[in-house]
């Protein structure tokens, strides 16, 4: 049964490839007979063919329900992962958000370009929300964020090597822990509020 479905997705899926590619070009595949290729010239061009095709076309072009991204089939748990590893802490949501909406850069002074213009607006609207300490399904935006207390505790995690002990002077050690020690406070003031 599953060998049945999976031949007839793929080869629904061949087919279809193949008589686009027919369709695009108008030139018959050696593979088709004449006369199969004269009938369905005839129903492409039909109103209800042509119906057809431009509302599966606006489907597959709207916007309202996919959010374009630049991260393929990875899920946004492998892409936090990877970041995590790369950067040395876990990266907070709007890190993220960045690096899966906006497109590679071939040099580092280009400017952002944002891979549609929804994702740029939610971008600056999550910002302004943190600067006013915004909400969102329990969670506080901005300085207040647990992911926030969690990133500047994996910034003070195994300082002990001398790479990082170059990268952090002590100043910078007493400033990360007054702010995490200010965080902490603030979300125990914010707990018992709840």
């Amino acid at each position: 049964m599953v060998i049945a479905i999976t031949f007839e997705r793929r080869a629904s899926t061949r087919l279809s490839s193949w008589l686009k590619k027919v369709r695009d070009t108008d030139q018959r595949s050696g593979w088709m007979l004449p006369h199969v290729f004269d009938e369905l010239r005839h129903y492409w061009n039909t109103d209800k063919f042509k119906a057809m095709s431009e509302q599966a076309k606006k489907a597959r072009d709207s916007l309202k329900c996919v959010s374009l991204h630049t991260e393929g089939a990875k899920t946004v748990g492998t892409i936090t992962r990877e970041m995590g590893k790369k950067m040395g802490h876990t990266p907070i949501e709007p890190e993220v958000f960045k690096r899966t909406h906006v497109k590679k850069k071939e040099n580092e002074s280009n400017s952002d370009v944002w891979v549609e213009e929804r994702a740029k607006r939610t971008f600056n609207e999550f910002h302004q929300k943190s600067g006013r300490g915004g909400t969102h399904k329990g969670k506080v935006y901005g300085r207040d964020s647990r992911n926030d207390v969690r990133r500047l505790q994996s910034g003070l995690q195994g300082v002990g090597s001398s790479r990082q002990a170059e990268a952090l002077d002590g100043v910078q050690i007493a400033a990360m822990s007054a702010q995490i020690h200010n965080l902490h406070r603030h979300l125990q003031s914010r707990s018992g509020e709840e």
